[in-house]
């Protein structure tokens, strides 16, 4: 008997020496484990336990991780730009200064977010049912009707190395395949889709929706898909072996096969809405709305867990150490060192929210991030620009409704966003371009449309309009010429803003307005007379000497003449 142990001791041991050399450890209760032997050993092992996640703790694996996979030729062609989600662009933004130079309008609101092309196209999905493409300079290059509303909740499309496009449609429940010409390649109907689309240097597109997810050929063709218990609004983060990292609201975060078979899952309090992201060393990282960060090695062990105090609806992004960047539901944009330690916290005012909106870091050190403000009453949304210390850089607020949207960074450093309003002045939803202008013209004279003639302490409707050859957004500044002034936010140009305004007396008064572009250069002033023909004041002398001469009587009285 122990002649037969002794052989099978043997042959176990020779079997050994023929892997290759792994690194590993046994922990304190007798586990070996390792970086790679749980996937050269084990190819389909289904699932690692939140308790085992407990006990062992991986090494590093004698080889040396690549980093993230290299991107396409294009600019950014997917959310976080690649298919790990790092959010770092190679281009810088040092030259742009932070100022608007223009917009584009859409007929409904524009929630998803933008990619960007080889050629500095930017296109982008809206509720109007329409997917746009627009060129660097601002002017519309093709858009096409699809059936259903585009980009959820800061949804974005992705850019084939071929230049093909990829998109989801919501309530429609389709996926689309656009040319670069705006041609319809493929539409497959799938479950309603909420993530973003992944797409990998093989050309393999990955998404989740309402019943899982799905992965699917460049022809259109179903490769697989991956049921889980609930909906899924975590879009794939892919690794450089094929590994597929996405979170449900199954409370699961999930690590799959390239064949769509489960390698671990790790379960955690609550819904995952935040979509994983992947350091070049191999880490992944990934938010929960049980408020807690998690970070994982490959292999599905915790590396650590921190308390982030809010849940988070976005990726992480990545700075050049490894720094991680991300906003939270709860009033903060945060920054978390790749030790799990928080490096500092940026506040924002109360019921502001970050909801959608990944950072994006350009290659001199500027963090880009949307926030809607006073969310739960669509108090509007703004662009916000940080240093990687979290000092303020500039903000500035774009919409009156909500921001979901992640920024994205061109190769000439301008930063694109979208936003949604209410369309009661101005559209529902636009594009937003940051960035510098070559030779800068100054707006054109402001029209003034209203009635020349009106009556004193009534408010009256005037309309002001001015165009911009740049399409330079522009504000409005405005004398009434009674000693009074007001100043607008910037405005698309060529849009007509209305004001009110009331003169108290009666007179002739002159209107002049001027345009003001976002580089600061001014039109010349528009002028409209506008006459007070009649100014009536009513005259209760009897009434007025019984109130002052009884000065605590006659509430109702004072009332109605108040």
């Amino acid at each position: 008997m122990q002649e037969v142990n002794l052989r099978i001791a043997t042959g176990f041991f020779c079997c050994l020496l023929i892997l290759p050399t792994i690194s590993y450890q046994v922990d304190s209760i007798g586990k070996a484990s390792s970086e790679l032997n749980v996937d050269l050993i084990y190819p389909y092992s289904s699932h690692i336990s939140q308790d085992t996640t407990t006990h062992i703790r991986a090494t590093q694996a004698n080889y040396e991780l690549p980093l993230e996979t290299a991107m396409s030729d294009h600019q950014w062609p997917q959310q976080g730009l690649n298919s790990q989600h790092v959010g770092r662009s190679p281009y810088s933004t040092a030259e742009n200064p932070g100022i608007e130079k223009w917009r584009y309008p859409v007929g409904d609101w524009c929630d998803g977010s933008p990619v960007i092309d080889a050629n500095g196209t930017t296109f982008f999905g809206s509720s109007d049912f329409h997917f746009y493409a627009i060129n660097p300079n601002g002017t519309l290059k093709w858009r096409f009707y699809t059936d259903s509303v585009l980009g959820k909740y800061g949804c974005q499309p992705a850019i084939a190395t071929d230049g093909t496009i990829y998109f989801g449609t919501t309530y429609g429940s389709a996926l689309w395949a656009l040319n670069p010409d705006g041609t319809v390649k493929w539409k497959k109907l799938i479950p309603e889709i909420d993530t973003s689309v992944t797409i990998t240097e093989d050309g393999i597109l990955y998404y989740g929706h309402k019943e899982g997810l799905d992965a699917r050929y460049p022809n259109g063709t179903l490769k697989w898909t991956f049921h889980t218990n609930e909906t899924v609004q975590s879009t794939p983060a892919i690794d450089n072996q094929g590994i597929i990292y996405f979170g449900s609201h199954d409370f699961n975060i999930y690590a799959l096969y390239p064949n769509g078979t489960v390698k671990w899952n790790y379960t955690t309090d609550a819904w995952v809405h935040g979509s994983p992201t992947i350091a070049p060393d191999g880490t992944i990282y990934c938010g929960s709305d049980d408020y807690s960060l998690y970070a994982f090695y490959q292999n599905g062990t915790l590396k650590w867990k921190i308390d982030i105090g809010s849940a988070m609806r976005s990726s992480p992004s990545l700075d050049k150490e490894g720094n991680l960047y991300f906003g939270l539901w709860h009033s903060l944009i945060m920054s978390v060192s790749p030790n799990g330690t928080i490096r500092w916290m940026f506040p924002l005012r109360d019921r502001d929210r970050v909801w959608g909106s990944t950072a994006a870091i350009s290659d001199d050190g500027t963090v880009y991030i949307g926030n809607c403000i006073d969310m739960d009453a669509n108090g509007g949304g703004e662009i916000i620009a940080l240093g990687l210390d979290g000092t303020l850089k500039w903000r500035k607020t774009l919409c009156d409704s909500s921001l979901h949207s992640s920024p994205v960074i061109s190769e000439d450093g301008s930063v694109y966003i979208c936003v949604s309003n209410d369309g009661l002045v101005e559209p529902w939803g636009y594009l937003h371009a940051f960035g510098m202008v070559e030779n800068n013209q100054p707006p054109e004279t402001p029209t003034i449309d209203g009635p020349t003639e009106a009556e004193a302490k009534t408010s009256v409707k005037y309309i002001f309009q001015a165009n911009d050859s740049d399409n330079t957004p522009l504000s409005f500044y405005i004398d009434w010429g009674d000693g009074t002034h007001w100043q607008t936010v910037d405005y698309e140009p060529g849009l007509q803003v209305p004001i009110y305004h009331t003169w108290t007396k009666k007179g002739t008064y002159i209107i002049q307005a001027k345009a003001t572009d976002t580089f600061g250069l001014e039109s010349d002033w528009g002028t409209l007379t506008v006459t007070m023909p009649f100014s009536y004041e009513p005259q209760y002398p009897f009434i007025s000497w019984l109130l002052e001469r009884f000065p605590n009587a006659f509430p109702v009285l004072r009332f109605l003449m108040t």
